[in-house]
């Protein structure tokens, strides 16, 4: 394979958050979605274009919170206290859509995403993922940022909506309001910057074992079979070697030789994980990409997840946890690219 499918390769499985809005399917990118909240007290300027639910602050910004329905042609509804907000990193703006529901957060190969049955100017759809018979409308966030921007927006007068779709009972409005002073709360003094997907974990096989990697680390999924590993002389049996992508070369780990010193079993399923790092470049081989799943960082550094089983030499790198009677196996990455050996010259 030549560098430039190599390059393109990285984009063919991405993780997606799927969300319903009315009685459809919707994905959206993750790697776009720096934390998803449930539905806060919103402020509402006088006049607003009529797609915008409510402004709210967030890490020192005050940041627009989208309602979909409104773009898409989809009848109104009213929100209520199970409404979640999707925090977008943009472009040039971090803004909020708001979703009914968030049914699932899973890898699917980017390259089976149907193109839309129709062209529209200014469309942001990008197209259809059929699954189960089921379809999905893949949201590109890059057009709908430029459609907010240059579209014909006519003003309404916001204080008449926001008495219309938010909750409007006593009992709702104080459970808002609480979470809108939790989410002050938790943002005050922190720099604004991307928290990607905080506590979102992908999950994959290694072995007979199930490692975790916290989502924010990966760049994207290369299959083993469709890269061309270039062998590097005098370095340690785990590095596998180098691959290319848009000129530069990630150093790939065999996590297994890594772990075990034990080869892994290159199969068909065999995938590369691009680490993502400002500073390092590195993939790991997994057997196969699993799931994704929820981990509270307070739950993962519980005294419970102390690693009684972990070889002593690694022991800072992996973090035991239990889910589900389930036994995960937890990359600390601050620790993994901390070390020097992994990397290559």
């Amino acid at each position: 394979m030549n560098e430039v499918a190599i390059a393109e390769n990285i984009q063919e499985n991405d993780i997606y958050i799927f969300v319903k809005i009315g009685a459809s399917s919707y994905a959206f990118p993750a790697l776009n979605v720096l934390e998803i909240i449930k539905l806060v007290e919103l402020e509402y300027p006088e006049k607003m274009p009529s797609y915008i639910a409510g402004i709210l602050e967030y890490k020192g910004k005050v940041i627009h919170i989208i309602d979909l329905r409104s773009i898409l042609k989809i009848e109104a509804a009213q929100y209520d206290i199970n409404t979640h907000i999707l925090i977008i990193q943009g472009k040039e703006a971090v803004y909020g859509i708001i979703t009914d529901e968030i049914s699932d957060i899973k890898k699917i190969d980017s390259t089976i995403i149907a193109p839309p049955p129709y062209v529209a100017e200014n469309s942001f759809i990008k197209g259809i993922y059929l699954n189960k018979g089921k379809n999905t409308t893949v949201i590109n966030l890059n057009s709908l940022e430029d459609w907010m921007k240059t579209s014909n927006r006519g003003e309404t007068n916001f204080n008449e909506k926001a008495v219309r779709l938010l909750p409007r009972d006593i009992k709702s409005k104080e459970i808002l309001h609480q979470r809108r002073l939790q989410l002050v709360q938790k943002t005050d003094n922190v720099p604004y910057k991307g928290i990607q997907n905080k506590d979102v974990y992908i999950s994959f096989l290694i072995g007979n074992n199930t490692y975790c990697l916290e989502i924010v680390h990966v760049g994207g999924f290369y299959k083993h079979s469709e890269t061309k590993i270039i062998k590097i002389p005098c370095t340690p049996n785990f590095v596998a070697g180098l691959i290319s992508i848009k000129g530069d070369y990630l150093t790939v780990i065999d996590l297994k030789r890594y772990f075990d010193n034990e080869p892994s079993n290159i199969t068909d399923k065999s995938t590369i994980i691009a680490i993502q790092s400002k500073d390092f470049k590195v993939g790991f081989i997994a057997d196969e990409i699993s799931d994704t799943l929820n981990i509270q960082s307070a739950d993962l550094y519980s005294k419970k997840n102390k690693g009684k089983n972990i070889k002593a030499d690694i022991k800072n790198e992996i973090i035991e946890y239990v889910k589900d009677n389930k036994l995960y196996l937890v990359l600390n990455m601050t620790e993994i690219l901390n070390n020097e050996k992994i990397y290559v010259g």
